[in-house]
């Protein structure tokens, strides 16, 4: 479904502003892996980031020249970003990525997901192969508007944990490109309208004891 104009206009106003934020910062890269030609080059620390709740955490990556858009078992896609945290409480995890074009600095096929982290993560694994761990948000689709392509995360409740956000597309300008977007988690609130209704059955259940 498309996202209106106008969410997406706040949801990247939102990012841009969290940048400048205090306490902000970025998100480890645990591993990047991009095909080109017959060969998987891996980077990154592959150690996670803690979050904190509520907080923002910023990803994105940059590729200096195209990427071969034929990964096994998932074809005109060149790489593959996974971002490893973990989060102490329970939260409501929403994402925002975005790649503006910049003729021979592009981005194209960006997609995101979020599935939590299985006992043993190994990134040599299969890549494209499902969603190891249980896929909590499947892949969203790529949109545009302007010269700005975009996907965003629908939110999702995490409890405490470690997850991967998954950050996959295909470097196609003439000088490679680039990425960059924010998560943000927020604490699950208690909703009021729940704590009424189950004020009103605690109170059925005593006028129902007091009448026998």
């Amino acid at each position: 479904m498309a996202m209106p104009k106008s969410s997406l206009a706040a949801s990247l106003l939102a990012a841009a502003c969290l940048f400048g934020a205090p306490g902000a910062h970025a998100l480890t890269l645990s591993y990047s892996t991009t095909y080109n030609g017959s060969i998987h080059v891996t980077t990154g620390s592959g150690t996670a980031t803690a979050q904190t709740v509520p907080g923002s955490d910023f990803f994105g990556n940059a590729f200096p020249a195209p990427t071969n858009p034929n990964f096994p078992t998932a074809g005109a896609f060149g790489f593959y970003d996974d971002y490893i945290f973990t989060v102490p409480v329970g939260s409501v995890a929403n994402a925002v990525s975005s790649s503006i074009s910049l003729g021979s600095l592009e981005v194209g096929n960006l997609q995101m997901r979020l599935y939590a982290l299985p006992v043993d993560f190994y990134p040599t694994s299969i890549i494209g192969a499902g969603c190891p761990g249980g896929c909590l948000a499947d892949w969203g689709m790529t949109q545009s508007a302007g010269n700005v392509t975009y996907t965003v995360m629908n939110p999702v409740t995490l409890g405490p944990g470690s997850y991967v956000l998954e950050i996959r597309g295909d470097a196609t300008g003439a000088n490679g490109g680039s990425y960059s977007g924010v998560l943000n988690l927020a604490e699950v609130p208690v909703p009021g309208v729940a704590w009424l209704f189950g004020a009103a059955l605690l109170g059925a259940g005593w006028r129902r004891r007091a009448v026998s």
